[in-house]
């Protein structure tokens, strides 16, 4: 999709043509000055990982669990790099929350800014952490 570009143009992507269940998909909002991030669409296995509904809100309204931090920082880096992240974040049995396999990958707008990141997901909700293979 994104050619000779560093990355697909937000217009380009719909969450409905994507390969993978877009309850596994969130789409993330980065603001013009690149130092906030609003949940534009999330999909269902978001929710169950995040354990509320959180479209439209700011990544810090998000509750505070141990993958928060990790998972702003991967937002931030795709932001600031316009560079795809991918990252394994591990399971807290203790607040019910599964292991995931996450990937950023940064969409750009009219200004060749990062301006939506689009956030897959496969979670894994019967062992501590993910193996990948390949």
């Amino acid at each position: 999709m994104r050619g000779d570009r560093a990355f697909p143009e937000t217009s380009e992507v719909d969450v409905v043509d994507l390969p993978m269940s877009p309850g596994g998909v969130m789409l993330v909002d980065v603001a013009p000055n690149q130092m906030a991030f609003t949940l534009k669409w999330v999909g269902t296995d978001y929710v169950l990982w995040l354990r509320r509904e959180s479209t439209g809100l700011q990544l810090e309204d998000l509750p505070p669990s141990p993958n928060t931090v990790p998972f702003a920082q991967m937002l931030r880096r795709a932001a600031d790099n316009c560079q795809p992240q991918a990252r394994s974040l591990p399971a807290a049995p203790s607040m019910n929350i599964p292991a995931v396999e996450l990937v950023v990958l940064p969409l750009g707008g009219l200004d060749g800014k990062v301006a939506r990141l689009l956030v897959g997901c496969a979670f894994d909700r019967k062992r501590r952490g993910l193996q990948v293979i390949g």
